[in-house]
């Protein structure tokens, strides 16, 4: 899927401008089709070849959706009069454009899972898939509780994780302000008194010199340099996909939050696999839904090969344990049940445990990441001091002695 920029007119003659996921030029023109416009013109720009394809509608706003409606569906409200409520009263004018398009396709006869189909920037194609699966079994209110526990868990997920990383993130932004005053403003002040003095400068009081002095005078080529690289890595990214899949194994590598991504990306795959297996949707299916649900080539393309030597013939334990990225506690417990056929429960077993371990090594992440800096800092400042004040004193002591 892309996003597409469209200028269209609506029923009313009014011209309407915004985005819209497709696959190409000719999908998104059938898409605002299919929502009354009249297309004008549908392109992709320059820029958007670098947006990150964010869903419109936050977690949150969704958890909100799905809570309203399994509580609505378990009551025994229709499933009409229970979008229609949403649609009136829900506060982001996004969403209610979203659930208005919901309640028109199904009073046409759709199915709810096919009419959020259409809504796939804010509807999954797991979440579309697990709703036509309760539809059918006609467990639709289970299908939606479960939906409901998976949005939370992901959302207390993220959320501890972005709680460890602001942090690290302020006193980053921080120690830049403090590197750029000492090494614009008072390094240059300190050292060209030192050197009209004419002492002997140490040579850790050189290095700081010299880095103070490039950069006092290449600060903003540093930042374009940075901003090029920025651009051009992320549309190489967006745009190749050898790249893309080394940039994603290069996350999943990195000391320490590597290995917090790793376990997090494992134990989504895992819950959500658990669920829609026992929503009744087939293993094939599942994998084919968790190569995008870990959001990660890498994995995605360690699920495929998974799910393609199922397909030739192999058992799905054997399958998991031949691949090197699959963990060995993954593909223990899948044969366990494979052989009890109770396959949803071992993926729910491996996304407990993964689910675990991410917590913990956010706590362990949590707890060094504060030292780390402190020292950091109290680094920086103490080669400042001493390649600084050492010099004075040394220059003090030469006077006093020369007196």
């Amino acid at each position: 899927m892309q996003w597409f920029k469209y200028k269209a007119f609506d029923a009313a003659g009014a011209v309407q401008r915004g985005k819209i996921q497709a696959l190409s030029t000719a999908d998104a023109d059938n898409r605002l089709s299919m929502r009354g416009l009249e297309p004008i013109a549908c392109s992709r720009s320059f820029l958007d070849y670098l947006s990150v394809n964010r869903s419109p509608v936050s977690r949150r706003q969704l958890i909100d959706f799905t809570f309203h409606l399994q509580q609505m569906v378990e009551a025994g409200v229709p499933l009409i009069d229970a979008l229609k409520e949403y649609r009136d009263t829900a506060g982001q004018q996004y969403m209610r454009n979203v659930v208005a398009d919901l309640v028109t396709r199904v009073e046409s006869g759709s199915s709810l899972s096919a009419a959020c189909a259409w809504q796939s920037a804010v509807f999954k194609s797991m979440y579309t898939s697990m709703l036509e699966a309760g539809e059918k079994s006609g467990t639709l209110v289970e299908v939606l509780t479960d939906l409901l526990a998976l949005l939370k868990w992901q959302d207390e997920t993220l959320a501890s994780l972005r709680k460890v990383l602001i942090y690290p993130a302020f006193v980053c932004v921080v120690l830049c302000a403090v590197i750029g005053f000492v090494m614009a403003w008072l390094v240059p002040s300190l050292t060209s008194f030192i050197a009209a003095a004419g002492v002997v400068l140490p040579w850790h009081t050189e290095w700081l010199i010299a880095v103070s002095g490039a950069i006092t005078r290449f600060w903003h080529v540093g930042l374009l340099v940075v901003f090029v690289a920025v651009f051009f890595v992320g549309l190489g990214i967006s745009q190749s996909q050898k790249l893309a899949l080394q940039w994603h194994r290069l996350l999943l590598a990195l000391p320490l939050i590597g290995q917090v991504l790793y376990k997090i990306k494992l134990a989504r795959f895992c819950r959500c696999s658990a669920l829609m297996y026992a929503s009744g949707i087939n293993l094939i299916d599942t994998l084919k839904h968790g190569e995008a649900l870990v959001d990660n080539r890498w994995l995605a393309q360690a699920i495929s090969s998974v799910r393609e030597r199922i397909v030739a013939g192999d058992s799905i334990s054997a399958a998991f344990r031949d691949n090197t990225e699959m963990p060995e506690l993954l593909s223990r417990l899948l044969h366990i049940g494979e052989s009890t056929g109770a396959l949803d429960r071992a993926f729910q077993q491996t996304s407990y445990f993964y689910d675990r371990d991410s917590r913990e090594a956010i706590e362990r992440l949590e707890q060094f990441i504060g030292p780390a800096l402190i020292m950091l800092v109290g680094g920086l400042m103490m080669w400042v001091v001493i390649s600084v004040i050492g010099p004075i004193y040394d220059l003090v002591f030469s006077m006093q002695g020369t007196l």
